[in-house]
C-alpha cells in the first residue's frame, strides 16, 4: 500500500536538515595523499545507494513523488556509480595481477552471489511464512540463478535485483575479454556489447528501459583504472595539485564539480534539454534515453572529480559504502513489505529510521554472509 504524505515540503526539509547534520558532523581531515583512494570509492558508493533509497522512496513507496525532492532525482547516478566502481576495481585488480578465469568467477560468487543467495532465501521463507506469497518454481529458480526480466515494484521478490542480471553480464565477460595491455579495447568492446544488448532488446524484456539507461558507465571505470595505469606521471601532478596546503584553484574546482553535479541531476531529463532533444528525434534517436544516460554520467564524473580533489574524508558516506550491496539487496522488500516505521509514524521520522537502520542490517548481514563466504572459499 503506497504511504500518503501530508506535508511534503515541510518533511522533505526535516530529512535534509538532518541528512546535511550527520554529514556536517562526520567530516574529518583526510589520511591518505592518492588521487582516487579506497575511503573516496566507499563514500561514492555510500552516496549512490543512499540516492538509490531516497528515489525509490519517493517514486515508489510515497503517492506524491515531490516528498525528498531533490534527494529523489539521482537514482540513475547511483546506479552508474556502482557500475563504474565495478569497472574500475575490477580493472585494477588485474592490472596489478591478471588472475585466472575461473579465480575470477569463484571471487565474484563469494563477494556478489553468496550475500544476495542468502536474502533470496530469507525474502522467499518470509514472505510464504508471514505474508502468505506464493512465487513458482519457474520464478524461484530463475532468480536463484540471477535472471530478472521484469523489476515490479510490487510483484516481484525484490523489483531492484534486475540490477543483478545486468551486472552478471558485464561480470561474465569481463575475463573473458580482459586484455592486460589493452584495457581500453575491453572497456571498448563491452560497452558495444551492452549497448547492442540493450538496444537490440533480442528477448524483449519489461526491464529494457532501465537497462538502456546503464550501458557505459561499467566501460568508464575501466577507462579511468586503464588511464590512471598508464599515465603515473599525470596521476602525480593531479597527486600533487590535490595536496598542495594552498591553492585557489582546487577550491574552484572542487565546489565547481559539486555545483555542476548538482545542476545536472536536477536537469536530467529531455524535457530540460528541448533544442537536443528535437535534434535526436529527428535524426532517429530515442532522446529520454540518450540524454537520461549523458546526464547521469556527467553528473556521475562530476562526483568523481569532486571526491577525487576533497581534502576531507566522510565517516557517514564511508560506513554507508561499506554497506551499500547490503542495503541495495534489502532496503526495497523491507519498506514496501515489512514497512515498521511509515504506518506508525511521519514520514519524515520513518525515513531517518530506515536510513539508520540499513546500517544495522547491513552490519548483521555481513556477519552472516561472511562466515559463508570462508566456508565456500575453502571449498
Amino acid at each position: 500500500m503506497l504511504i500518503t504524505v501530508t506535508d511534503t515540503a515541510q518533511s522533505t526539509w526535516i530529512v535534509i536538515a538532518a541528512l546535511v547534520a550527520v554529514i556536517l558532523l562526520t567530516f574529518r581531515k583526510t589520511t591518505h595523499n592518492e588521487l582516487f583512494p579506497v575511503p573516496a570509492t566507499q563514500e561514492l558508493k555510500g552516496l549512490g545507494i543512499l540516492a538509490i533509497v531516497f528515489a525509490h522512496i519517493s517514486y515508489m513507496l510515497v503517492t506524491d513523488n515531490t516528498f525528498l525532492y531533490p534527494l529523489s532525482i539521482a537514482a540513475g547516478v547511483g546506479v552508474d556509480l556502482f557500475l563504474f566502481m565495478s569497472g574500475f576495481g575490477l580493472t585494477v585488480g588485474m592490472l596489478k595481477k591478471q588472475m585466472p578465469m575461473l579465480e575470477f568467477y569463484r571471487r565474484r560468487l563469494i563477494k556478489v552471489f553468496i550475500p544476495f543467495w542468502i536474502v533470496l532465501v530469507i525474502l522467499f521463507f518470509c514472505d510464504y511464512f508471514f505474508l502468505n506469497i506464493h512465487y513458482s518454481i519457474i520464478y524461484i529458480l530463475q532468480s536463484v540463478l540471477g535472471w530478472f526480466p521484469r523489476a515490479s515494484a510490487f510483484e516481484d521478490v525484490n523489483s531492484p535485483f534486475w540490477y543483478i542480471s545486468w551486472m552478471l553480464m558485464f561480470y561474465a565477460l569481463f575475463p573473458l575479454l580482459f586484455m592486460r595491455e589493452r584495457p581500453w579495447l575491453t572497456a571498448i568492446l563491452l560497452a558495444v556489447i551492452a549497448n547492442v544488448v540493450a538496444l537490440a532488446d533480442p528477448l524483449h524484456l519489461q526491464v529494457n528501459w532501465l537497462h538502456r539507461l546503464h550501458t557505459n558507465a561499467f566501460s568508464l571505470g575501466i577507462f579511468l583504472a586503464w588511464w590512471m595505469n598508464t599515465n603515473p606521471s599525470k596521476v602525480k601532478t593531479l597527486e600533487w595539485f590535490r595536496n598542495q596546503s594552498s591553492g585557489m584553484g582546487r577550491y574552484i574546482i572542487v565546489f565547481t564539480a559539486l555545483i555542476f553535479a548538482g545542476y545536472m541531476a536536477c536537469h536530467s531529463s529531455a524535457g530540460n534539454w528541448p533544442q537536443l532533444a528535437d535534434i535526436l528525434k529527428s535524426a532517429g534517436f530515442d532522446p529520454g534515453f540518450f540524454i537520461g544516460q549523458t546526464t547521469s554520467l556527467i553528473t556521475m564524473a562530476a562526483l568523481i572529480v569532486f571526491f577525487s580533489l576533497k581534502k576531507f574524508d566522510n565517516k557517514f558516506l564511508y560506513i554507508y559504502g561499506v554497506y551499500s550491496y547490503e542495503t541495495y539487496l534489502l532496503h526495497w522488500p523491507l519498506m514496501s513489505r515489512y514497512d515498521i516505521f511509515f504506518p506508525y509514524m511521519p514520514a519524515w521520522a520513518a525515513t531517518i529510521l530506515w536510513v539508520i537502520a540499513f546500517i544495522g542490517i547491513g552490519w548483521l548481514l555481513q556477519k552472516i554472509t561472511a562466515p559463508v563466504g570462508a566456508w565456500v572459499d575453502k571449498l
